[in-house]
Order: C-alpha cells, then structure tokens, then sequence
C-alpha cells in the first residue's frame, strides 16, 4: 500500500537550487534551467566546473587563418596589384 498521494506536491532540494543563467541557443536566448553548481553561478556545462569551457585566447575559433584581418588586408593589396598591372597579352 501507497503511503503518499499521487496529487501531494513533493519538494525536492534540485527544484530549489539556484539555475545557471547562461543564454542558450536552444531556448531561444532565454536562460539556461540546469541547476548551477555549488558556489558558482553557472552549471557544469556553461563553466562551472573546473577545467570546463573555452581555452584561454579563444584558439578554438581559429582554425587556419586565412579569415583573419591580416590575410584579407593581404589578399585584397594582390587584387589591386593584379588589377593595376599590364595584361600578359601587352607583354608578350
């Protein structure tokens, strides 16, 4: 026999944790429901955790190079020298 109702509201300590707070992607921006971990503001996937999220330097973005600032500038200076230079028909 059943000691507790189905229709009795049970507490539980998790439904009371304070939550992480991260804007997510998959919620629509909206704050992030994992609980946070203890003394930290964020839940082990956002950070709170140690040794969880990005390196230091964001070197998880950069993957070769060629769409940094420097190879841009350097590829649009050889489409202008490119453009401005004779055509290889005028030099043979």
């Amino acid at each position: 026999m059943k000691t507790t109702s189905k229709t009795e509201e049970t507490s539980f300590s998790f439904n009371n944790a304070a939550r992480c707070g991260a804007k997510t992607k998959s919620n629509d921006g909206k704050p992030c429901r994992c609980p946070a971990m203890r003394f930290k503001a964020r839940c082990r996937v956002h950070g709170g955790s140690n040794g969880s999220g990005g390196q230091k330097g964001n070197k998880n973005a950069l993957k070769h190079g060629y769409t940094t600032h420097a190879m841009k500038t350097f590829k649009k200076a050889i489409k202008i020298s490119i453009s401005n230079s004779k055509s290889w028909k005028d030099v043979i």
